[in-house]
């Protein structure tokens, strides 16, 4: 059974490791507690890719794992049948983790990694960030970075290593994987040790939401189809640490009339939203699990005649009172920062966005915890 919110982490093995800073804060967590895939948190992933195609039947539950067996049968043009889950739930910055033992049969791709998707496709249309955290077809490497997608194609990778050699086999016992992403890099840990680290910059690629994918998949032959191996995961946790609210996020909300995507991108070319509507407002409501102290930062997008931005109103509402702010109209693209204010627990707290005359013009806001 999956929870979400604040949760008191009881590990059941020594194995499962923290997340890597106390910052962070527990917000998602999947124990496989059941006897069934709960399908109201996770979607079963039922592509046809590489060697296999992708079936529900190849997923179980049993004594607090998934398992993943895959198999030998013609389906959708394969001859080989693999599985995975695939999160409901779409996340941006913090820190992934899982415990995992991966299948010893040979010709395997298993691995833990994170994408927007519903398990249908792993080719979006859209500008999609990957990040793998691990992908294993030889148990004794683990390779491990992000890919760039659009178009349906992938369009930049970066490995962090490709060949890491963890000096064990990781089909032999569980394992703890983790990767923190933040803004500006992305670093990879197996049992509580940092491993890899590497750039990631909004530059490079999309920083959108992910969800979380657990999957085995046929990648190379001779592949051993015997099932005498299933991969297993357990302990499936998100930590969150700050909050990016971006338009069209579930945490922001518009209200006036003429609301429509914006010419110029913002932060990480994400799309801004505009109206020119005097009654226009954009509200950021972050869902706080633990009460503290952020930094609050907010993505200008300069004046621009073809919206004729003006100045920006920000309302503020802290754990002490509403403060506010104004953001000059020709203040530079990029990051305006706001300043530092205490939050309550829940959602309480909010940033609203309006504009006196002309343009209104919203893109994201960071909450950064102190």
């Amino acid at each position: 059974m999956s929870k979400f919110g604040v949760l008191a982490l009881c590990l059941s093995t020594a194995l499962a490791a923290q997340a890597p800073d106390k910052g962070y804060v527990l917000n998602f967590s999947e124990n496989f507690s059941g006897d069934h895939v709960d399908t109201n948190v996770w979607n079963f992933r039922t592509d046809s890719k590489a060697l296999s195609t992708q079936l529900p039947r190849n997923v179980s539950v049993r004594d607090g794992k998934l398992l993943i067996t895959p198999r030998e049968e013609h389906v959708a043009g394969m001859d080989f049948t693999g599985g995975g889950i695939v999160s409901k739930a779409a996340f941006r910055y913090g820190y992934f983790q899982v415990d995992a033992k991966i299948t010893s049969d040979h010709g395997w791709h298993t691995s833990f990694w994170m994408m927007a998707g519903d398990g249908k496709t792993t080719f979006p249309m859209e500008a999609r960030t990957e990040i793998d955290d691990f992908e294993i077809e030889s148990p004794t490497k683990i390779s491990m970075g992000y890919l760039v997608w659009q178009n349906k194609q992938q369009i930049s990778s970066q490995r962090c290593n490709n060949a890491y050699a963890p000096g064990f086999s990781t089909a032999d016992a569980m394992h703890t994987y983790g990767v923190e992403w933040t803004e500006e890099k992305l670093t990879y840990f197996l049992d509580g040790k940092a491993i890899c680290s590497q750039p990631y910059s909004p530059a490079s690629g999309m920083h959108d939401r992910v969800n979380i994918w657990l999957t085995t998949i046929g990648a190379r032959k001779p592949i051993d189809a015997s099932g005498a191996s299933p991969a297993e995961y357990r302990n499936v946790r998100y930590y969150v640490r700050d909050y990016y609210i971006a338009a069209g996020d579930p945490a922001y909300a518009e209200y006036g009339k003429d609301w429509h995507d914006g010419p110029e991108p913002g932060f990480s070319n994400s799309a801004s939203r505009v109206s020119c509507s005097a009654d226009a407002t954009a509200v950021y409501t972050p869902a706080v699990l633990e009460a503290g102290t952020f930094h609050v930062q907010l993505w200008h997008v300069k004046n621009s005649p073809s919206t004729r931005n003006g100045d920006m109103e920000i309302r503020i509402d802290t754990a002490k009172g509403t403060q506010s702010r104004t953001v000059p109209a020709k203040a530079p693209s990029g990051w305006y920062d706001l300043g530092t204010f205490d939050f309550n627990k829940g959602t309480a707290g909010a940033v609203t966005l309006s504009s006196a005359k002309d343009c209104l013009q919203a893109n994201t806001v960071k909450f950064l915890r102190q």
